[in-house]
């Protein structure tokens, strides 16, 4: 027994060294996917998204991963402003990532209707350890429990008309190019793999009520690969929008979801059905991920003039 969690515990260790933090609603925190996403809102200039994801309830003690970020479109003249805060806690050992992000994009029209964007995200990130609640049967050499290291990303986006009945956007992006030592051991010079992801979106208006939303999201960092495929239908009912969505990842999870949007404010919940080597370990569970998202428009300061007409006198 105590072997088997040794095991475990060096697995997920490995596991949370070895691959990025991962949400199944890609589209929610659009930060975490490409930075020349931001300030994408159409007629909206403020987006806040928040954003929980909890796995391996059943195996572990459960991995936790929060997001929350906040897109300011038009900032200054074209330029896109977002802020990102990200934490990941991993099981018993209570690996910690804590990261806060700054990100900027800027637009460029094509052909008036279309559009191209670049984006960098610069970002400061720490990781903590925990031994209290482990027991090794041999003694484990961490000369320290915490580090800090710097991020950085970048990225670009192509999307044509989003008002045509068939739209597509297309993205690259990069993260950790810097590739950062992560390393507790200040001997070791262990680098932060570069992460690449590649998307490809489509958006349908199949009538003025029913948007359908498609997308494709490939990535590799180092050894790692997944791929991402799924659909999202917006139906809109009256005073309400109810988003079904469907995503597979590849030879990991199936992922289904219910969101439903009302008054700029949209909350989502899907689940993870694991459907890998480690689902007779889960039996076949995944995790419950749940998001909200709140837009607004700036608002315009109405300047209002008087006029004093005075009369002229006469004698």
């Amino acid at each position: 027994m105590t072997k088997i969690l040794v095991f475990l515990f060096l697995f997920f260790l490995n596991y949370s060294f070895g691959q990025d933090i991962h949400f199944s609603q890609n589209f929610i925190d659009r930060m975490y996917l490409n930075p020349s996403l931001i300030g994408d809102l159409q007629e909206n200039s403020h987006r806040i998204s928040v954003q929980r994801k909890s796995q391996w309830n059943s195996i572990s003690v459960p991995f936790s991963t929060f997001s929350i970020s906040y897109e300011h479109k038009n900032i200054i003249k074209g330029l896109n402003l977002g802020v990102q805060f990200l934490n990941d806690k991993s099981g018993d050992s209570e690996l910690t990532l804590n990261q806060m992000n700054i990100a900027l994009s800027k637009n460029f029209n094509v052909l008036k209707v279309n559009r191209f964007s670049v984006g960098t995200i610069l970002g400061v990130a720490q990781k903590n350890l925990d031994f209290s609640e482990l027991i090794f049967e041999e003694e484990e050499d961490f000369l320290n429990t915490s580090f800090i290291y710097p991020d950085i990303g970048i990225g670009i986006n192509y999307k044509t008309n989003p008002y045509q009945i068939l739209s597509y956007n297309v993205g690259v992006s990069s993260f950790h190019i810097n590739k950062p030592n992560h390393s507790f051991n200040e001997d070791d010079n262990i680098k932060l793999s570069l992460k690449n992801n590649y998307h490809i979106g489509v958006k349908y208006i199949y009538q003025s009520d029913i948007i359908v939303y498609s997308s494709v999201m490939f990535t590799n960092q180092e050894s790692s690969r997944e791929l991402l495929i799924g659909s999202r239908v917006e139906l809109e009912l009256d005073e309400v929008k109810l988003i079904p969505l469907v995503y597979y990842r590849l030879e990991d999870a199936i992922i289904l979801g219910i969101g439903v949007e009302k008054n700029n404010i949209q909350a989502n919940m899907s689940y993870d059905i694991n459907t890998s080597d480690l689902n007779i370990a889960s039996n076949n569970k995944g995790g419950f991920e749940f998001s909200l998202i709140y837009k607004w428009k700036k608002k315009k300061k109405n300047i209002v003039e008087t006029i004093e007409e005075k009369c002229p006198k006469y004698l």
